[in-house]
């Protein structure tokens, strides 16, 4: 909740014993965020970008939440989700697996069912939709005590929108290459991201934009249809470049 202008109140959870958490994605925006949703449930977060680079963590590293992607550069979300599950140590208690993802398809829900998912968050996701979620699984109620702790909300959105800043500035001319090339799987994934990224950063034009513009290459693609999706995106890119430096600088 706001308390004032620019300053977020949040309630920093004590347990007997603090409950440790993991990200899994290797978008660096979309883990700043979910880092900022879930650091007042635990001092212990540790974030991994690859599959291979969590189920690495997990040896010898037992956290009771899991919150991965499922689109990861190395592997499948589920499928790490399976080998962290195989190799967990008996005699301790499993973790709650959520999982983030833009794809609601019927498939992917059914393989989400097959591997015990505990939670399905769909893209976009707010910040209160993460909350919500660990404050579930880690079954708070009313005998918890909480702590209040003052972080800048300014902070917060800085740094995401420093990030998103970086992200264009290297992958817009990714993403022209690929498009030039007539590659639609690597453009496919880059805009993707930029999706959640325009999401997180509240830019609703660059990210209608995108949508439209993954819509085209994503489906038979035309070179009229493509070119009639990709001129606002660039435009609508170039604002987005114009509206952050102010905050970047």
């Amino acid at each position: 909740m706001l308390s004032e202008p620019g300053l977020l109140i949040l309630f920093t959870v004590s347990f007997d014993q603090d409950i440790e958490i993991l990200i899994i994605d290797d978008h660096a925006i979309s883990r700043h965020f979910t880092f900022e949703a879930l650091r007042q449930f635990s001092a212990n977060i540790r974030q991994a970008r690859t599959g291979h680079e969590a189920i690495s963590f997990t040896r010898n590293w037992f956290p009771g939440l899991i919150y991965t992607d499922i689109h990861l550069p190395d592997t499948c979300g589920l499928d790490v989700v399976q080998k962290i599950r195989s190799a967990w140590p008996p005699g301790r208690s499993l973790p709650q697996f959520v999982v983030i993802t833009g794809d609601c398809s019927s498939r992917l829900r059914r393989r989400l069912k097959q591997a015990n998912v505990t939670e399905i968050l769909l893209k976009p996701v707010r910040m209160e939709d993460i909350r919500a979620s660990a404050q579930r699984l880690i079954h708070l109620d009313s005998t918890v005590q909480e702590s209040p702790v003052q972080v800048s909300a300014a902070a917060v959105d800085h740094a995401l929108r420093e990030l998103f800043f970086r992200e264009l500035t290297t992958r817009l001319p990714l993403l022209d290459g690929y498009i030039s090339q007539l590659d639609w799987k690597p453009a496919g994934e880059i805009l993707h991201q930029l999706i959640a990224s325009s999401a997180m950063c509240r830019e609703q034009e660059l990210e209608n934009c995108s949508r439209l513009l993954y819509k085209a290459i994503s489906s038979n693609p035309k070179p009229k249809t493509i070119a009639q999706a990709y001129h606002p995106f660039l435009q609508a890119a170039a604002q987005t470049k114009r509206n952050l430096v102010p905050d970047y600088s």
